[in-house]
C-alpha cells in the first residue's frame, strides 16, 4: 500500500491557549485554513465526534475526532475513494511562544496522487493560525 507523509511546524509568539481555541471551535477553522469555506462538527471537541468540512470548490468531506488531548493535539481522518487520510495537530509551549506541527499520513493507492494535492496550502494555514493565536 503506498503512502504519503507530510509535516509543517511554525514557530511563534502565541500561547497554547489562543491555538487551542482556534482549533477547538472549528466553525473558526476557516480564520486560518484559506481552503476551507466551512466546518461544522456534531458533538464536542472529544474522541469519537464528527464533522463535515467544505473545502473550496469541492463537495462536503466528512472526518472524525480520533485522539483529542486538551492543550496539546488532536487526530482527524478522512476517508475518501482510495485513500484514508489522517491530520495530526500538536502544539508545544517554548521558550518564547509555541511550535505548532501539523502532520498528515495518506494510506491506499490514491496517497501518492493525493498527497501533493492535499499538502499544498498546509504550511501557509499553520503560519496563518499561529499569526491569528499571537
Amino acid at each position: 500500500m503506498a503512502n504519503y507523509e507530510f509535516e509543517h511546524s511554525v514557530e511563534g509568539p502565541a500561547g497554547v491557549a489562543a491555538v487551542w481555541e482556534l482549533w477547538s471551535d472549528v466553525s473558526r477553522w476557516t480564520e486560518w485554513d484559506e481552503g476551507l469555506e466551512s466546518v461544522t462538527l456534531s458533538g464536542p471537541f472529544a474522541e469519537g465526534s464528527s464533522g463535515t468540512m467544505v473545502v473550496k470548490g469541492q463537495g462536503p468531506i466528512q472526518f472524525t475526532l480520533t485522539s483529542v488531548e486538551d492543550g496539546v493535539g488532536f487526530v482527524d481522518e478522512t476517508a475518501v475513494p482510495g485513500a484514508l487520510l489522517r491530520f495530526s495537530h500538536r502544539v508545544e509551549r517554548l521558550a518564547e511562544g509555541v511550535r505548532v506541527t501539523h502532520s498528515v499520513v495518506i494510506e491506499g493507492p490514491a496517497a501518492q496522487a493525493l498527497g501533493p494535492v492535499v499538502t499544498a496550502d498546509l504550511p501557509d494555514a499553520v503560519e496563518a493560525l499561529v499569526k491569528l493565536a499571537s
